[in-house]
Formats: C-alpha cells, structure tokens, sequence
C-alpha cells in the first residue's frame, strides 16, 4: 500500500494543470509525453504515456481527453498494452478535473480490484507566486492479494505555488511553476496506519507536469518523476 500511495500521490500532480492566460498543460491533438518514474534512490522504475487524444471547443472553453498508458522499466505497456481515457474541462480559462478519474487509468491497468470516490480539483486561472490552490481529497478500497482489503484516505491541502524557476530534465530545460502541497494518507487493513508525504512539481505552460518530487515525513525523497521525451 506505501507503494501505492507513492504512485497516487505522484499520477495526481503531474496529471494536473494550471493556467496563466495559456494552459500549464498539453491541448494540441496528437501530442505525446513519455514521463518517467524514479524510485527513491534515483532508479527508474516506470513510465507514464500520456497522448491528447481529442481536443473539443476553442479558447478558454475547451474539452480535453487524455489517454493515458502505464508502461514497465523497459518502455514496454503493462497488462497487454491497456489504455485508459481521462477529461479535463476548460470553462472560461478554469480547468476542472476528477483525480479518481485520473487515478482509474493506473488501477485499471494494474488489474486491481477496487472502489474509488474523490473530490474535483478546480484550478483558476491566473497562476502567480502565492497563489493558493483549493484542498482535495481521495478514497480507495483496493484488494491486495494475500492480505485482503484495504482503505486508504488521503486529503491533499497546502498546494501553492511558490515561484517561478529554470529547471532541466531530459525533455530539455525550460521556466517553471513550482507548486508545493501535503498528502496525509490513513489506512485501515495496512501496517502502516497513516503515511504524510509533502512534494513540489514544476509547470510549464503548454506542457505541463515536467518534475515531481515527493518527500516521507522526515524530508528523504521518497520517489519522482521528470518527463523525458515531448512529441507534438
């Protein structure tokens, strides 16, 4: 379950977005970003493929639909290649999204057994150091063989943006967005009662998520993600 609430918390912020006149994600059809997942000591463990699938309306009123695929160390699919849709909306430059339905692609492709409820993530427009984003929350039941069914609670709060920094990956180097937030997850049928996980992601407009880093409650990193390629 740690693992899990690890990837949770790291598919919740590099799926999102944030707008400053241009959207602090991808909407241009056909666009292709290859993410990849670090364990805590820096290894990589995984990918994310994320492909704008569809692009409805024009503006700052738009539908967005992003299929997203989970793939191993190796860049190869997992579970036979299964893809998963999620949406974004876009009403008068504010997007709005649901986190379990960015969550389903990863459970979904993993072959879980499990129920999901979550709150929406509103994020508005105009994005700027010290801007304050509104808390959210997540719930799971999840089976896990051998040891059964386990609920894990988690609430996300203190997500702010920080500043603007130039930050590298292997994607290229770029002017980012730092946002910081807090996850505290409770669980019932686990070992580990209650994991607290803090971590800051870097934006960029039109692209998104670029790096994520999220720390265990005594700072260490605990696991990242930096996007690696970006095909338009």
């Amino acid at each position: 379950m740690k693992r899990i609430t690890l990837t949770l918390i790291i598919l919740l912020i590099t799926a999102g977005g944030a707008f400053c006149s241009e959207p602090f994600f991808p909407v241009k059809k056909g666009t292709v970003q290859l993410t990849a997942n670090f364990n805590g000591s820096g290894r990589i463990e995984g990918y994310n493929r994320m492909t704008v699938k569809e692009v409805r309306g024009a503006g700052d009123n738009l539908t967005v639909i992003y299929s997203m695929q989970i793939l191993d160390k190796n860049q190869k699919p997992v579970r036979n290649g299964a893809e998963r849709d999620y949406t974004i909306n876009i009403a008068n430059g504010v997007s709005m999204y649901r986190l379990d339905d960015i969550m389903d692609a990863y459970f979904t492709t993993r072959g879980f057994t499990y129920t999901m409820t979550a709150g929406n993530m509103p994020v508005p427009a105009n994005l700027a150091p010290g801007s304050r984003l509104q808390n959210t929350w997540l719930k799971i039941n999840v089976t896990v063989p051998v040891i059964g069914t386990v609920t894990a609670d988690t609430s996300i709060s203190n997500i702010v943006c920080t500043g603007v920094e130039t930050i590298t990956v292997r994607a290229g180097t770029f002017e980012a967005y730092k946002i910081t937030q807090r996850s505290v997850t409770t669980t019932t049928g686990w070992i580990m009662p209650q994991v607290v996980n803090t971590g800051a992601t870097w934006y960029v407009k039109g692209i998104g998520a670029v790096k994520s880093i999220s720390y265990d409650d005594k700072g260490k990193i605990e696991s990242s993600t930096e996007l690696y390629e970006l095909r338009n």
